[in-house]
């Protein structure tokens, strides 16, 4: 599947940049690369700091959703690597700063780009009848 978004870059310098993800996207996040050197070896890595939108997308997250998350954060620092031709590994690792859901947020649901969509290709068979009943 591809995905498309806008972000924010809210920070850069010579060694890294955060970026924010925008509102209506399905996680919260704050997310920096960076790069540094050890023992002559230059190291690459994305830190992401996010937490899910709404407490559906939570749910989501906890059934399976986090470990595609890392997956895709090694896949992008081996998608760098290689583009530097470069035979490395990537690894992830994942500390929870907090485990509770934030039932708070469930107004967002309205904001829960999954819904949205399923809402809209449900309701696409209906506007193209409608369309073609007023021609």
């Amino acid at each position: 599947m591809t995905l498309s978004t806008g972000i924010l870059v809210i920070y850069a310098d010579e060694e890294s940049f955060t970026f924010v993800t925008p509102e209506g996207h399905m996680l919260s996040a704050w997310i920096t690369f960076s790069a540094y050197h050890e023992d002559g070896i230059t190291v690459a890595q994305a830190q992401a700091l996010l937490r899910a939108a709404d407490p559906v997308i939570e749910m989501g997250l906890r059934m399976g959703g986090h470990k595609q998350e890392d997956m895709f954060w090694i896949l992008t620092l081996q998608s760098l690597a290689k583009h530097f031709n470069v035979d490395a590994q990537a690894e992830a690792r994942s500390v929870c700063v907090d485990p509770k859901i934030q039932w708070s947020q469930a107004r967002n649901i309205k904001h829960n780009p999954i819904m949205r969509s399923m809402i809209y290709t449900a309701g696409t068979p209906m506007g193209l009848l409608r369309r073609r009943s007023g021609r």
